[in-house]
């Protein structure tokens, strides 16, 4: 019998865990961290000795707590692209400095993540591979630059785990791979079950047009985003719609993005980036920082929420400047500097409380699929057994599913453990 016991992400999105025990093996499917709170929240312990840790992506929502494992002692092989390490020991290593710069105490530390680095077994998509009994292919999730979708066929049942994905392709990547094999178990990020995206082109011409006019006013055009599988999109997107002033990368993006372009075989077009990245100039240090606000310009920079990283130099610059603009890329969560600028006009961040007059957009660049793709994937699949995860709706979500004729669950704290 195998037994499905989920140790995060129920219900909300962060500590993303799933433990697939087969009675032979124990397979660890993601364990992350919920970042947003301090100090970070992790999932729930794993008992015993593991097999294999199956690393959907590098974002620390998935990846965050896997050096835990090995700081406890219980750490194993963790099979997943190449890419995916690189960007994973960037993440990780970040964490620690951070942690550090707020006094926050990390359950690992940076040897953990070292012998954690060593544990790692790069592993290509579509190619096989048997653990005990337990046979594992990881088929492209389509996320972001080597995400996977773990498929396990464990000899009695067949499990999908999605991580997050994206159907529909992007600037940056083509889509997850859809021509998967039979699955009897489904488990599906929730995301955005309830509700679609804009427009992709829409969203693009809106980023278009908001450079262009502030750069027309001589303003600055500050871009934030996610350092791993965003900026490099919105590069694409710039560099598509032809904006031919001085465009400048900051922060953690620019090691990502090295990482990212030596990975290039994963794009949608390999060569994208790197004929874009011959256009960019990195920021580095802060004495350019001080000389490229000067003129008109184009800076792209972490962090996504306005958390951290150089993003808080520059608002500390720029919020009275109405001829500049500030364009959010990404989701706002309840809590972050992003957010409360949406709600209030104020950034306030680690001792800044400012109003903030330049012009503030928040787009929709999403690299997860929306409610349509999301029904239209599993009416493909059509699993026998389908558990919602990593969503503030998966209750409803599954409900759904179950008027549709499927048998569907939302894990909770109190209901987690299941027999397939």
């Amino acid at each position: 019998m195998v037994q499905i016991s989920f140790n995060g992400a129920m219900a909300s999105v962060g500590c993303s865990s799933v433990l697939v025990d087969t009675g032979v093996e124990k397979i660890v499917l993601d364990y992350g961290t919920k970042i947003q709170e301090i100090p970070p929240l992790f999932p729930i312990p794993v008992q015993g000795k593991i097999d294999a840790i199956l690393l959907s992506h590098s974002h620390l929502d998935h990846s965050g707590g896997v050096p835990v494992l090995e700081a406890k002692k219980n750490g194993a092989r963790v099979y997943t692209p190449n890419v995916t390490k690189q960007l994973a020991e960037l993440l990780w290593l970040d964490s620690i400095k951070i942690s550090h710069e707020e006094k926050v105490d990390l359950p690992f530390n940076k040897d953990d993540v070292r012998r954690t680095l060593n544990n790692f077994v790069p592993t290509d998509f579509r190619k096989s591979f048997t653990l005990k009994k337990t046979k594992v292919t990881l088929f492209d999730a389509g996320h972001i630059p080597g995400s996977t979708m773990p498929f396990l066929d464990t000899g009695e049942k067949t499990i999908l785990y999605t991580g997050d994905y994206k159907i529909s392709p992007t600037r940056l990547m083509k889509g997850a791979d859809t021509n998967l094999p039979d699955v009897d178990t489904l488990i599906t990020e929730s995301t955005y079950c309830d509700r679609e995206h804009p427009d992709r082109k829409s969203q693009e011409k809106e980023l278009a047009r908001t450079v262009h006019s502030t750069l027309a006013n001589d303003g600055i055009a500050l871009i934030s985003g996610f350092a791993v599988g965003r900026i490099d999109e919105l590069l694409l997107v710039l560099n598509q719609y032809g904006i031919d002033y001085p465009v400048y990368v900051d922060g953690m993006a620019k090691k990502a993005l090295t990482i990212i372009n030596q990975n290039h075989h994963l794009l949608k077009e390999p060569k994208s980036l790197n004929r874009v990245l011959e256009k960019v100039e990195y920021v580095k240090d802060q004495g350019m920082r001080k000389r490229i606000i000067k003129n008109p310009c184009v800076i792209l920079t972490t962090s996504g929420m306005l958390s951290g990283g150089p993003i808080m130099w520059y608002m500390s610059k720029l919020h009275d400047r109405q001829n500049c603009s500030l364009t959010l890329t990404g989701f706002q969560v309840e809590g972050t500097p992003g957010k409360t600028l949406l709600e209030t006009g104020r950034y306030i961040n680690d001792g800044i409380d400012v109003e903030v007059k330049m012009s503030i957009r928040r787009l929709d660049f999403s690299s997860h699929l929306g409610r349509t793709d999301l029904f239209g994937f599993i009416n493909r699949l059509d699993p026998e057994k389908i558990f919602c995860v990593h969503g503030d709706h998966t209750e409803d979500f599954a409900r759904e599913l179950k008027e549709k004729g499927y048998d569907a669950t939302a894990p909770l704290a109190n209901n987690r453990i299941f027999n397939l």
